[in-house]
């Protein structure tokens, strides 16, 4: 059955939004992408339909919990709540909420599953994941609540995440969505969603304005994570297509560390007046100036915005404390600190961490966004001497998150990479309009939706290597001599993410129920030193010689009551829309191993 609506969800570390379409086979003419408001509670305890559910979670007042203030019409039995409510409610009682939990997913210094948060409150807590599964859960009541008629279980549901998540953070997004009650979910990334929202507005005059070569960096910079994926534009048959060839690793940097710099600010601010600002009081900064950001940067800011929070432990009003964030102090804050004008020379330099850290997020020690791009278009993230031999500049940058709204980061940006271009002799860097920045991610992730489908262009996104497997040879030892190991194809060059390959006629043993190491290779040419092309299942001998060697996997897989040590099994590989690998061992009684490679890192 066709499903009525393709569904895309945004799940932001700020905000959450959902796009939606109906789901039409006629592709003929472009799809007409909606936004779907979401009904949460606000301050002041009414409900409202807003365009996107702030990612808080608040864990209310006794009094609060008792008059239902902070809950939704279709469960008034939470112990905490969600959304608009929670967001300003928070702010003010910032020991009592959540806030980034989205971001805690890829920190694998700490159980993501343990209810750690809020940190240092004792009264109730939860963890990163079901921080996130409730995100999700309040969207699918939500749309149940409105679309009686198309109940969300019962479409097809695309869930954005960053570029840099590894293979398990998204395990933990797409566990976030079960806990929900989620359907089977597609994922995407969020760079390559906002991309794909332009390829909607601009369905038929994208190939007007780009040439074959041409090369698109897409800068997400979110509430917290920065994201950088780089599209070519390839040649396919006479027509152009498009191509993605390169994605930024994991950085924990963006919205919420630019409000910590003006609450930095605040905080100094007030401290010159004589007042003493503790650690409590530094994160109900951190919230006013977030609003304060908003305010300053869009389009149309005003000269100055006053900043108030509580005196410590007092709850009346001459017991708070006020300053003032002028429109000139945080465009230097953000503007300069976060985009300084440096050479494409300047890579943010490797991260070597402490030995002992306190307990939290493990931000990105380089603020400078500027350098942060730098390395990432130097190819290779080393600083040498022939850097600008690998130097890639863009032919044209598309803007995505929050922090483009106003012109002045945007136009820093443009700015830099034109100095870039002209430093290398190229041409000058064009921004692709887009001024979708809200609901980009979401509306994109609809788009693709229907690209899957053949009904929209579809960015192509092959390996850029082969890989292979260690297979140990079952020969009798020998003193002195190492057991022999040829080298498996699982994956050929250019294999299409999104598909997969079975290694038939093949069996293999599988050792399961004690710790082992699956050893992998690849190949960064399409030939072999033969001459011959890898193709899935070649077995290679002498894989020294033409093959390098990635890191192992160590782990432990399950053993059935009746198994021995080991069993027989197929091989299966598929290659993700998110560049991970998973390849399946799958036994004659139908069970299945998941092993999973990161083919980007």
């Amino acid at each position: 059955m066709t499903k009525k609506y393709i569904v895309g969800i945004d799940l932001g570390t700020t905000n959450c939004t959902i796009a939606y379409a109906e789901n039409s086979l006629d592709n003929s003419k472009s799809p007409e992408i909606s936004q779907f408001n979401i009904p949460q509670a606000e301050k002041d305890g009414m409900q409202q339909a807003l365009p996107s559910l702030p990612s808080f979670v608040y864990f209310p007042l006794k009094d609060e919990l008792n008059s239902n203030i902070g809950s939704i019409e279709w469960n008034t039995d939470k112990s905490f709540c969600v959304g608009a409510f929670a967001r300003d409610r928070g702010s003010e009682l910032p020991n009592r909420m959540v806030a980034s939990a989205k971001s805690w997913l890829c920190h694998d210094g700490i159980d993501r599953r343990e209810k750690i948060l809020p940190l240092d409150f004792d009264e109730e807590s939860i963890s990163p994941v079901e921080a996130c599964s409730e995100f999700l859960r309040h969207m699918k009541e939500a749309w149940d609540f409105s679309m009686i008629d198309a109940l969300f279980a019962e479409q097809t549901i695309l869930l954005t995440v960053p570029a840099s998540f590894d293979p398990g953070a998204r395990q933990l997004v797409q566990e976030a969505a079960e806990m929900a009650g989620y359907p089977e979910i597609m994922l995407i990334e969020e760079p390559m969603a906002a991309f794909y929202s332009w390829l909607h507005k601009h369905a038929e005059t994208w190939r007007e304005g780009l040439s074959v070569g041409d090369n698109i960096l897409v800068v997400d910079v979110g509430g917290g994570t920065t994201d950088f994926t780089l599209i070519t534009v390839v040649d396919e048959g006479g027509d152009l297509s498009l191509e993605r060839v390169a994605v930024g690793s994991h950085l924990l940097l963006g919205g919420d560390n630019m409000d910590l710099a003006l609450a930095y600010t605040a905080k100094m601010k007030l401290e010159e007046q004589g007042h003493d600002v503790d650690d409590w009081q530094l994160r109900n900064l951190v919230h006013m100036c977030r609003k304060a950001k908003e305010t300053l940067m869009g389009e149309t800011p005003p000269e100055h915005v006053d900043i108030t929070i509580n005196g410590r432990g007092s709850s009346i009003i001459g017991g708070s404390l006020t300053t003032t964030l002028t429109r000139e102090e945080v465009h230097a804050v953000l503007v300069d600190g976060f985009f300084p004008l440096v050479e494409a020379q300047e890579l943010s330099p490797s991260e070597r961490r402490s030995g002992i850290q306190q307990i939290g997020l493990p931000y990105a020690h380089d603020a400078r966004i500027s350098c942060q791009i730098a390395k990432f278009l130097s190819m290779t993230g080393d600083a040498d001497d022939n850097i600008m031999d690998k130097f890639v500049v863009p032919t044209a940058v598309l803007l995505n998150g929050g922090a483009f709204k106003g012109t002045a980061l945007r136009d820093r940006l443009e700015v830099l990479l034109n100095t870039w271009a002209e430093q290398l002799g190229k041409a000058p860097v064009r921004v692709l309009p887009h001024e979708d920045l809200d609901f980009a991610v979401s509306s994109g992730a609809v788009y693709y939706g229907f690209a899957r489908t053949g009904n929209a262009v579809r960015i192509r996104g092959g390996t850029s290597r082969s890989y292979f497997i260690g297979v140990e040879d079952a020969i009798p030892a020998v003193p002195g001599i190492p057991i022999p190991m040829r080298a498996v194809c699982v994956v050929p060059y250019g294999m299409e993410e999104g598909t997969e390959e079975k290694l038939d006629g093949k069996e293999f043993a599988l050792v399961v129920g004690e710790q082992t190491t699956f050893r992998f290779f690849s190949r960064s040419t399409q030939e072999m030193s033969d001459g011959t092309e890898p193709r899935v299942g070649m077995a290679i001998r002498s894989w020294k010689r033409d093959l390098t060697e990635l890191h192992p996997i160590e782990t432990v897989l399950e053993r059935g009551p009746v198994d021995g040590k080991t069993i027989r099994v197929t091989l299966t590989s598929k290659v993700t829309e998110l560049g991970v690998l998973e390849l399946w061992c799958v036994s004659n009684d139908g069970r299945k191993w998941k092993l999973e490679f990161d083919l980007r890192k």
